[in-house]
């Protein structure tokens, strides 16, 4: 049954949504555009008006949930739980896509996210410290996810906090220097 008189967020999620309810069941490579807008119950057109490929569905599924991070006039401590309590509330959906190799468009979000490359706003040197933070960044969320993010956001705050050395500069720092 198709749906009707949705906007563009609502038509992304349904197809995320049914694109992770697939690789619940067969792997990504033998999944089609028709299936994923079938399950969505939204147009095939709809899917190509806002995706080129698969993965893209995953790209904007990892820029929704780092949208949902709470950033604004919180301490880099909450800031910090507020990244894992929000993936850890992804849970399902994120070890579907690690389960199936595609972790890697984590960090395709990550870094455009935090701007990494972007030579018109930062200097060389800020360049690699956010390159550096993001692949950091990365890497830890890949060993949470291989060890089924079992650990809490809590767990998982304290873990990252206790290896950054006192009075360092996190990518929140350097976005507002």
């Amino acid at each position: 049954m198709r749906r009707k008189n949705l906007n563009s967020e609502l038509i992304k999620e349904y197809m995320v949504e049914a694109l992770l309810l697939l690789m619940e069941e067969k792997s990504f490579e033998k999944i089609t555009i028709g299936e994923i807008t079938n399950k969505a119950g939204v147009n095939r057109s709809s899917y190509y008006r806002h995706f080129n490929m698969k993965e893209d569905l995953l790209r904007w599924y990892f820029y929704k949930i780092i949208g949902e991070i709470e950033k604004e006039n919180v301490s880099f401590h909450d800031y910090t739980y507020s990244i894992f309590k929000t993936f850890l509330s992804h849970k399902r959906g994120i070890l579907v896509i690690h389960q199936a190799q595609l972790s890697y468009l984590l960090l395709d979000a990550l870094n455009a996210c935090f701007h990494v490359n972007t030579t018109d706003t930062q200097s060389t040197l800020e360049q690699f410290q956010t390159a550096w933070h993001v692949g950091g960044i990365y890497n830890g969320m890949l060993l949470w996810f291989e060890h089924g993010m079992k650990e809490s956001a809590q767990l998982m705050t304290d873990i990252t906090l206790s290896f950054r050395p006192a009075g360092s500069l996190s990518l929140r720092d350097m976005k507002k220097a």
